[in-house]
């Protein structure tokens, strides 16, 4: 296992460790996503989870016997007041539409006792940080979000929703993604672009900027955890 590798799986093990899920507690997953990762962990867990998402499709896609899954918009959640102990944002903030974020807490605090957002941080790497604005760019080409926020702004749309923040924890990213791993990196990067149906431009500026992540190295950006009570 490379060293990016390495860092980035010790980073999600840190995660996990600090939110202390338990297989007595019932934990709502919001946003499935691609990859359906936190919901494949609470699952290995032996967490009890109920993943929801706008996606019928990546729904459909993840099911598994081990975990319930719901088709609904986090703005408007259909589950009774306290319906779960940790409501688990993770990778997901950045793709709801900001103007809908606040009435995403407000859900969050209705439903559930405990809040967790995990997000990735502005990069500060210059590489990433340009990473980042393509992306961004590419994804508010077809109507989608993909707004990064600092943790300063994370904890203020936490508290002015009326949840109490009781941790902070930020995961330093320091290893290069560099060579033959960044150029398979990229690649699924420009793939996943071109399936999404981004216009040619925003896609040439991610292969112009692939070429530099392979030869000159790209750190990832540090990841944000906030946790609140309800």
């Amino acid at each position: 296992m490379t060293a990016f590798k390495q860092e980035r799986e010790k980073i999600r093990e840190k995660i996990w460790s600090l939110l202390r899920l338990r297989s007595d507690e019932k934990v709502l997953d919001v946003g499935v996503g691609r990859l359906a990762y936190s919901l494949k962990k609470m699952v290995e867990l032996g967490v009890p989870v109920t993943s929801i998402d706008l996606d019928w499709q990546a729904l459909q896609q993840h099911k598994t016997p081990n975990a319930n899954a719901v088709q609904c918009n986090a703005a408007q959640i259909p589950f009774r007041n306290n319906a779960f102990h940790t409501a688990l944002v993770n990778f997901t903030f950045h793709e709801i539409d900001p103007v809908l974020r606040q009435q995403v807490i407000s859900e969050l605090r209705r439903i559930s006792d405990r809040i967790v957002i995990v997000e990735p941080a502005t990069s500060k790497d210059p590489l990433c940080h340009r990473f980042q604005e393509i992306w961004t760019e590419s994804m508010h080409s077809v109507n989608k979000f993909e707004d990064y926020q600092s943790m300063e702004e994370w904890t203020d749309l936490v508290r002015n929703g009326g949840a109490r923040v009781t941790l902070t924890r930020t995961f330093r990213s320091r290893a290069l993604l560099l060579g033959e791993e960044a150029r398979e990196y990229m690649k699924t990067v420009v793939d996943e672009l071109c399936k999404e149906g981004i216009p040619g431009k925003h896609i040439n500026d991610m292969q112009i900027l692939a070429k530099n992540v392979e030869k000159k190295g790209m750190i990832f950006s540090d990841v944000n955890v906030i946790v609140a009570e309800a």
